[in-house]
């Protein structure tokens, strides 16, 4: 494994060819900004705000610049020689006394003894400190190299072996990233250990495929989607070269299908379809993006590069990067598209004119807000009708019922209809969506957890410039159906049209009335600073039982 990287041939072309120039440019400029930046502690009174505060940001933020240190000098050693070989070994000493690699807010008890966590902090940096011992063991001080076997013997292969992890039995971004890292840690570290444990990594990989849909989407949204599979592809490409092909995830037709997600779920070159827990301004992982359009060459979509960026604090996924760099890798154009992803219950649509995407499916996905039957109108590069993304992350964000109280989770924040006062629920219960003669359907009143509410359906339909929209409802005894839009731009209201930045919600004013109120959404930057955007939420009362109709047209 790493064959090329072992090669002192292609380490003299990385280092000097014309195809790898702007590569080191770009890892010059990032080692700058990471290994130059004032040195952070990971101290105590970070470590336990978690435990105290929920506050998470801190104590994450200065143990991962101590990781990305430690994996940009593993870097420039292997790329430029021994030159850097003492700062390695500074970062190397640095990490290895962490107490604990886990993050505060994967521990369930600080209290108690957690230096063996497994999460998805210390099985990443397992892999790192095993690719370090792989590939440059022979020039390490025998005392780190001594200490690397010792911490990644109690910290990562003795727990696994041991213990059957929580993320073991979930089908999400955790399964494929803790066990891809700890399996790439015995897979280089200790290869006995990991043949015999092999069976068990394949389990693990399977429920990570599982946890999509049949047609490849990623519950979670597009942000952990790329998160996830980077560990996945990682994986499955160094145990294809383990293996000498005998293992390789790549012919399967359902890998295929998730890997091509990511452009079935872009509106616009800056606008990702930001369901659940993603961000609006999510970067994709460039190895992640390159590999997989050398996997799959025709059928990989390439984001422009102010979306993607490089692998910087997991030192595999950096190598395997290099290896297999191609500088001749542009982004793509983004075609005009329409895609119905029926057994997750998504769709999208892409025109000259607007891009579109709505969503079925229920409340129960990892990572989920309350948002079956909202959508996302977008125009010119940017959101009209808006999905704010994730807030940021805290400890009551995670805990029920606290995480349903907020904006940004809410469908009170969404653009979903209000019932008789109420938003909908966290509820084990499906919509039902079907796609027929271009009307997308979302029957979704069970999402709601009113008795009294017997029928909601929702229809879309589209042209080349105009979505519409038609909701049908039975509500037994009083009832108020409210229709809900969520804006950055304030609207104008105007006899039966809301104007909102350049796209105009039409709708009979006999049938209902328009108003609007604000309220704030937060996210934070890595200081922990709080950035506050101010949201827009235009209601139209409706005034008529049982339909409603409304047009979102580009076209005033």
């Amino acid at each position: 494994m790493f064959d090329k990287i072992k090669d002192p041939v292609f380490i003299k072309e990385v280092r000097e060819s014309e195809k790898y120039a702007l590569l080191r440019k770009r890892y010059k400029e990032h080692c700058e900004r990471t290994i130059k930046a004032e040195p952070l502690n990971c101290k105590f009174s970070k470590f336990r705000l978690f435990a105290e505060k929920g506050e998470r940001n801190l104590y994450e933020y200065a143990f991962n610049q101590h990781v990305d240190t430690l994996t940009l000098h593993a870097m420039n050693t292997i790329i430029y020689g021994d030159e850097h070989l003492s700062s390695l070994e500074d970062a190397l000493y640095d990490v290895l006394s962490i107490y604990v690699w886990a993050l505060p807010a994967h521990i369930p008890d600080i209290n108690e003894e957690n230096y063996y966590e497994l999460d998805l902090a210390s099985t990443a940096v397992g892999s790192t400190l095993a690719t370090i011992d792989y590939l440059l063991g022979d020039k390490l001080h025998p005392q780190l190299k001594k200490r690397i076997d010792t911490e990644l013997r109690r910290r990562i292969l003795e727990p696994f072996k041991h213990k059957i992890w929580h993320w073991e039995d979930r089908y999400n971004n955790w399964t494929s990233v803790c066990a891809g890292h700890t399996a790439v840690t015995l897979m280089l570290k200790y290869p006995e250990e990991f043949e015999t444990l092999l069976p068990r990594f394949s389990e693990n990989m399977r429920k990570f495929i599982a946890g999509f849909s049949d047609d490849g989407v990623c519950y979670e949204g597009a942000g952990y989607w790329g998160y996830g599979l980077s560990s996945f592809v990682m994986y499955a490409m160094l145990l294809k070269e383990y293996t000498k092909g005998k293992i390789d995830y790549f012919t399967d037709k359902k890998v295929k299908d998730i890997c091509c997600f990511f452009e079935k779920v872009t509106l616009y070159p800056d606008i990702i379809t930001c369901y659940g827990d993603t961000g609006v301004d999510i970067k994709v992982n460039e190895f992640l993006m390159h590999s997989l359009k050398r996997i799959y060459p025709d059928d990989i979509w390439i984001p422009q590069q102010s979306r993607m960026n490089l692998p910087s604090n997991q030192l595999a996924q950096i190598l395997l990067y290099i290896e297999n760099y191609d500088n001749t890798v542009t982004s793509d154009e983004l075609k005009n598209a329409e895609y119905y992803m029926g057994h997750a219950g998504w769709y999208t649509k892409r025109t000259d004119s607007y891009s579109f995407a709505a969503r079925g499916g229920w409340n129960g996905d990892s990572h989920n807000h309350n948002d079956v039957g909202s959508f996302i109108f977008a125009k010119d590069n940017r959101q009209i009708l808006c999905d704010m993304g994730t807030r940021y992350y805290t400890k009551d964000y995670f805990e029920m019922p606290k995480r349903y109280t907020y904006l940004e989770t809410s469908s009170r924040g969404h653009n979903c209809p209000i019932i008789n006062g109420q938003y909908q629920v966290n509820l084990p219960r499906h919509s039902v969506t079907s796609f027929e003669n271009g009307i997308l359907s979302v029957d979704f009143g069970g999402i709601y957890g009113i008795d009294e509410l017997k029928k909601l359906v929702r229809h879309f339909s589209s042209t080349d410039t105009s979505i519409a929209v038609r909701d049908e409802f039975e509500i037994e005894g009083e009832w108020s159906y409210t229709e809900r839009f969520i804006s950055y731009a304030e609207p104008k209201i105007i006899n039966g049209v809301i104007e909102i930045d350049g796209v105009y919600i039409k709708f009979d004013p006999s049938k209902g009335e328009a108003s609007y109120t604000t309220e704030m959404h937060y996210t934070k930057n890595l200081d922990d600073t709080v950035n506050e955007t101010l949201i827009y939420l235009t209601d139209i009362k409706v005034k008529t039982y049982g339909s409603f109709e409304f047009t979102i047209d580009t076209v005033k």
